[in-house]
């Protein structure tokens, strides 16, 4: 259970954290665009234009005479295309297996963590908000592996290959699923910049639908609710390290992914608390895909549609900016400096004005001052007059 406690009290921001609110890169999932490990995020390339090509790969167990997944016997393989817009948009299809069936997904961030941070205050501390789609299409049989369907040759009736869910998963109904999922990402320069990113959400389809299967299907199911973490750790400013830990709805993911100039690799370990049980046969049974720890990979691809169509488009843009902003600093500290003058002028002026009028104030008591002493002398003097007269003096007015 404590697994399960510390990435529940990590997703509900319940540990203590410090750090500067930022939004960071995320890499791609086994099977449906960005995200963790198999869970999405709030989150789209900030930049329109970017996609990503993604192949994963997640090993089986094989029994003797069993119908291969895919391509052999103990790899389940899909291949991921996918593209982003507007900074909120990302879209694509995965192909779910050699046959192949495919599904389509898209996601739209409603409150990215940029909206927030303008707003300042408290806000910044709010996550970033999205709501998706996976599996938008027509094969609706496909379990969370994207293991459903099995393709039948032409016969006389029908000249055509064609698709058909087997017994195992026609309780399946997970075309659409739907999604909604919060997002909270922070950067610890304290730690040489490393990133940290909390998810938390919910959905229906792919996280809740067990086709009927129950235990068989998964141990640890939470009814649609799902959680994770990710650390990023820039290594050199072209190489990232991003290690991820998720609940996927259905059981505890592990793993770790790598990124070097938009190229991209990840290892993983699913399935943790299902144990390592043996397939008992070779019939189509929950056994042979289902409750046993599993590994997988992935390897994938991202760029621009911009960069790659205009060149260097991304650099003269990036050192166009650079430029300007160079200006911009240079004219800011120019302007700096010439308002540091004008108030080292101003503040002259009136030291100047005061002592101006201090001394005019001075002046101006000392001669009341001795007028007042040239008056009373000339009092005393005519008073002195008087007496020798024997004239009362005037009274004084």
């Amino acid at each position: 259970m404590r697994p399960r406690v510390v990435l529940a009290g990590l997703a509900l921001g319940i540990a203590p954290l410090t750090g500067a609110a930022a939004q960071q890169d995320f890499p791609q999932t086994l099977y449906w665009g960005s995200g963790l490990i198999d869970i999405p995020v709030a989150w789209a390339s900030p930049l329109s234009g970017d996609f990503a090509i993604n192949y994963s790969a997640k090993r089986f167990r094989a029994v003797p005479g069993m119908t291969n997944v895919t391509y052999s016997d103990r790899m389940n393989s899909q291949f991921t295309l996918s593209g982003s817009a507007l900074g909120r948009l990302e879209g694509g299809v995965a192909f779910y297996s050699s046959n192949p069936e495919y599904g389509f997904f898209l996601r739209g961030v409603l409150v990215t963590e940029e909206d927030l941070n303008l707003r300042g205050g408290a806000l910044k501390w709010f996550p970033a908000l999205a709501v998706g789609v996976r599996n938008l299409g027509k094969y609706s049989h496909v379990d969370r592996f994207g293991l459903g369907y099995e393709i039948l040759p032409p016969n006389g009736a029908n000249p055509d290959s064609r698709h058909q869910a087997d017994s195992l998963h026609l309780g399946f109904d997970t075309a659409p699923t739907l999604y909604v999922v919060a997002t909270k990402s922070m950067v610890f320069n304290q730690f040489h910049g490393m990133g940290l990113s909390l998810t938390l959400g919910g959905g229906n389809g792919l996280f809740s639908d067990d086709g009927g299967l129950g235990a068989s299907y998964a141990k640890n199911a939470t009814g649609g609710f799902f959680y994770g973490a990710m650390a990023n750790f820039p290594v050199t400013p072209d190489f990232r390290v991003n290690v991820m830990a998720e609940n996927n709805a259905w059981d505890f993911n592990l793993g770790a992914s790598a990124e070097y100039r938009g190229l991209r690799a990840g290892f993983y370990v699913t399935e943790l608390g299902a144990g390592s049980s043996e397939p008992s046969s070779a019939a189509l049974t929950p056994e042979r895909y289902y409750n046993y720890r599993k590994i997988a990979f992935t390897i994938g691809w991202q760029s621009n549609v911009l960069g790659l169509v205009h060149g260097d488009f991304l650099q003269k843009r990036a050192e166009r900016l650079t430029h300007e902003r160079d200006q911009l600093l240079a004219d800011i500290s120019e302007r700096q400096q010439r308002v540091a003058s004008l108030q080292s002028e101003l503040d002259r002026y009136e030291a100047q004005n005061l002592l101006e009028l201090e001394q005019r104030r001075a002046a101006v008591e000392t001669q009341l001052r001795q007028e007042k002493e040239t008056l009373r002398r000339l009092e005393d003097r005519l008073k002195r007059l008087e007496q020798q007269r024997g004239v009362p003096p005037p009274a004084k007015p």
